[in-house]
């Protein structure tokens, strides 16, 4: 009897160290900034998104996520193909575009980001930043993402 009973607690140890939390899920509930398109490939989760100025276009990070969005498009050798996504909720919204400064040609179609430290990530319309020759669809202040934003208290007004 002993036996059994030290067999049965010992399978259930084992099921139980087995079992995982799944991490990915969490990371992709609410809005988060994923890598390029691929929405499974978060960059910065929800949990670091700490307010968003719906009037300027502006969203706050926490230090930790502003640089690491900073470290894929600088010191030395930035980017100029490095995008994220924004998600709602596992569904991707739009794409934010980096465009280098000397980036020579325009661009009407894109939404491009500046990161500005210590925090703070400004999205604008077309490169160089033109709203009134902006050709594609702004959906930077998508009913999706703004319902979600009131709904946890993180729109809000970001002055600087």
């Amino acid at each position: 009897m002993k036996t059994q009973v030290f067999f049965f607690l010992t399978v259930l140890l084992v099921g139980m160290m087995s079992c995982q939390k799944d991490d990915k899920s969490e990371a992709n509930a609410g809005i988060h900034f994923t890598k390029n398109e691929k929405v499974s490939d978060v960059i910065v989760s929800y949990d670091e998104i700490v307010g968003y100025d719906s009037t300027r276009y502006i969203f706050q990070v926490t230090p930790t996520a502003f640089n690491r969005l900073n470290k894929e498009i600088s010191p030395s050798y930035p980017d100029p193909h490095f995008a994220f996504g924004v998600a709602v909720d596992q569904q991707l919204i739009y794409t934010a575009k980096y465009v280098p400064g000397y980036y020579s040609s325009s661009q009407h179609d894109v939404v491009t980001f500046q990161l500005v430290a210590p925090d703070l990530i400004y999205l604008r319309l077309g490169y160089p930043s033109s709203p009134g020759l902006f050709t594609g669809e702004d959906l930077r202040n998508d009913s999706g993402l703004i319902d979600r934003l009131k709904k946890d208290d993180k729109l809000m007004e970001i002055g600087n």
